[in-house]
């Protein structure tokens, strides 16, 4: 076995990413009505940062398959979490 190699905390942000969207929503929606921009833009722009996370990651820690494969399943059910909190701040639906 060759040594192990540390992998730092930048592992996780993509995943508290999508626990501070969900925080956002649990704590906005009630409040928010239909066409409020002052709570759709922080939902609008997590998407592009969990993809920038999940490119850094690959930069910083190799492009490994497992790195890889944690992007893009993770990029998948972020992308349909993001839509169901989309429709519940902005009071719309697709």
């Amino acid at each position: 076995m060759g040594p192990k190699r540390f992998t730092s905390s930048i592992v996780y942000w993509p995943i508290a990413l999508t626990a501070l969207l969900l925080c956002w929503t649990a704590l906005v929606s009630p409040y928010s009505k239909y066409g409020d921009n002052w709570a759709i833009v922080p939902a609008i722009l997590a998407l592009p940062l969990v993809i920038a996370t999940h490119i850094a990651l690959l930069m910083r820690e190799g492009w490994r398959a497992q790195f890889i494969a944690y992007g893009v399943l993770h990029t998948g059910i972020f992308f349909i979490l993001r839509i169901w909190c989309l429709m519940h701040i902005s009071k719309d639906a697709l």
